[in-house]
Order: C-alpha cells, then sequence, then structure tokens
C-alpha cells in the first residue's frame, strides 16, 4: 500500500510540474502575440467607399517590413506591395486603376500577423 502511494505521488509531482511548465509557455506566448497584436494598429481606408484614390492610414509601433495586398472576393490577389513602415503614423495611397466597381478586401500582413479590412470601389 505505502508503494502504490509512493508511486501516485511521484506521478502526482511529476504531472502537476509538467502542467506548470506549459503555463510559463502559454504566458510566454500570450506575451509575444499581445506584442505582436500592437505591431500595427488603427488600420482605416478612408474615402470608402471611393472611385478613384483612397488611403489605408494606420499607425506602427515600430520600424517593421509590411506586406500590402489588395484581394477580389474570389480570393485574386489584384495588387501587392511591400513596404517598411516609420514608427507612428503611416498611410498607403491605393488607385483603383483598371479595377471593376466592387468589393476588395485589403491587408497588411506583417511576420506575425494579417489585418484585412474590405474597401469598395464605386
Amino acid at each position: 500500500m505505502a508503494r502504490k502511494l509512493l508511486l501516485f505521488f511521484i506521478f502526482l509531482l511529476t504531472f502537476s510540474t509538467s502542467v506548470f511548465c506549459q503555463n510559463d509557455d502559454d504566458v510566454r506566448d500570450r506575451q509575444i502575440l499581445e506584442q505582436a497584436a500592437n505591431e500595427v494598429h488603427d488600420v482605416v481606408a478612408s474615402p470608402n467607399p471611393f472611385s478613384v484614390t483612397t488611403r489605408i492610414r494606420f499607425f506602427a509601433d515600430t520600424e517593421i517590413e509590411l506586406e500590402f495586398f489588395v484581394k477580389d472576393l474570389l480570393g485574386n490577389t489584384v495588387f501587392s506591395k511591400k513596404l517598411k513602415t516609420k514608427k507612428g503614423a503611416n498611410s498607403i495611397a491605393f488607385y483603383r486603376d483598371e479595377l471593376a466597381s466592387g468589393i476588395y478586401i485589403y491587408s497588411l500582413k506583417s511576420k506575425t500577423k494579417i489585418i484585412s479590412k474590405r474597401i469598395v470601389i464605386k
């Protein structure tokens, strides 16, 4: 009986140690995700809807490399551009060019996240 109790105690100690280690990793992962979530924020297109041009405005907490792309509703990329942000307010001019009227999805993609929103061309 004492041997079973000792084995159970060792199992319980091992299991609880591994659970606490995972919690430390989870906290670290959450901190990384929260930091990534704050890289780029307050993304807005203005004017929206637009007929000729719109400006995508956003704030960056640090200088980072982004990919800006626009897709149609079928998922086809109709525009793509790589850029480097500056800390603070940033903006990207987007011109309609030959695109048909309709709804498009624009995205800002960093190494850790993608922010996507809708624009409408009149």
